[in-house]
This record gives C-alpha cells, structure tokens and sequence, in this order.
C-alpha cells in the first residue's frame, strides 16, 4: 500500500478523522454538528487558501471572494463557485447550506484520495479509515502541543477552534485547558477567528432548534 503524505494534509480530512471513531468510523457528535463542523472546515480550507475571506453581505457578516480561480481540489472548487455566483448570502446562510452534505462531500474525497475505505455493502454505510495512525494522528497532534504547551499551526489552530465550537473537544481532547484553548483561538487571525465565532453560534442555533 503506497503511504499517504501527511504533510499536505486538508483541514476537513482531519477534522473529519477527529470527529469518527477511528476503527469504527462512527461520529463522535451528532449529526447535525458534524456536518456544521465539517463545512466550516470547507470554508476555513478556502480561507487558509486566500481564496475567501470574511466580510459583510447585506450589512451582515459574510464572505468576499480574494481569489476566483478555480482551486485543483473538486470539493473547494464546487464550494468556491456557489460563494461566487451568490456573493450576498450571510456567513451562516453558507455554513447551512454546505453542512447538508459536507460529510458525505469530505468522506468521498477521502476515499478518493485513499484515507477511508468504500462504505461497501455494510448496513451502517460507516466509512473506516484505511490506516488507523494516520486517522489517529491530527488530534494526536493537536493533544500532544496541548500537553507541551506548544503554539500550533495556523491550520491545527483552526482545527483546535472548531472542535471547540462544535462541543468536540470535550470528547476527544486528552487535556482540557481553557487558557490554552483561548490562546490558540486568539492567535489566529481574525477572519479565521470570526470562521470559528460563526460555527460556534451556527451550532447554538441548531441545539436550540432541535429542543
């Protein structure tokens, strides 16, 4: 089995990896959350990208295109394009509308690209990864600089931020350190703060109206 690079990884893949179960491939968190989650992840991939960044739609908070250039990547390039055929839509309006099916979206790239394996014929149509390091190691990554109190990546900051905003890290984080969590939020810029503040509150929503 030819290895997969690690070191090009995409901040859906391994949100996507963080959120399921890595030998199982059942979702820590419910559905609805997980798919919030995994489509700010889409967009936090186009922001990390330059191609978008945030700012107001109908004097509310939304998205600006930097970079129309379709992106190699078929996942981004379709998100890309429906955020530039309707530039007027609120930053919450696209979180909705890509969460519908983000997770099936992410787990076909994966697929695709050789981190999870075809659904087959099992009942469940839970998708396992194909090597368990590699679905294990970005929140191993993530605890490990938690633990040594070490700065993360801009992109493991994102990661960090969303599992924060969907209620993940407290399922998955070995440590739970507030300090250490607001620090890293902080320290990333501020579109990429207002990505996870937007997830955050889109998430609230949704917990309210399923009550």
């Amino acid at each position: 089995m030819a290895e997969v690079d690690l070191s090009g990884s995409r901040l859906a893949d391994d949100l996507f990896f963080v959120m399921h179960d890595n030998a199982t491939g059942r979702m820590r968190l419910h559905a609805r959350l997980t798919g919030l989650g995994l489509a700010a992840a889409i967009l936090g991939e186009l922001m990390l990208a330059g191609r978008i960044t945030v700012g107001l739609a109908a004097g509310q908070i939304g998205l600006v295109v930097l970079d129309a250039a379709p992106p190699e990547d078929a996942l981004t390039r379709t998100a890309l394009g429906h955020v530039v055929a309707e530039p007027a839509h609120r930053f919450r309006t696209w979180l909705q509308f890509l969460a519908r099916t983000a997770r099936a979206d992410v787990a076909a790239r994966m697929t695709a690209g050789g981190l999870l394996r075809p659904p087959g014929r099992r009942p469940s149509r839970r998708q396992v990864p194909v090597d368990v390091n590699i679905a294990a190691w970005p929140g191993g990554r993530v605890n490990l600089a938690i633990q040594r109190r070490e700065p993360l990546s801009v992109q493991d900051g994102v990661l960090l931020g969303l599992l924060v905003a969907t209620g993940g890290n407290q399922l998955v984080l070995w440590e739970q350190n507030p300090r250490y969590l607001s620090d890293s939020i902080a320290a990333l810029p501020a579109p990429l703060q207002e990505l996870i503040a937007q997830t955050e509150a889109a998430v609230g929503d949704s917990v309210i109206s399923r009550r």
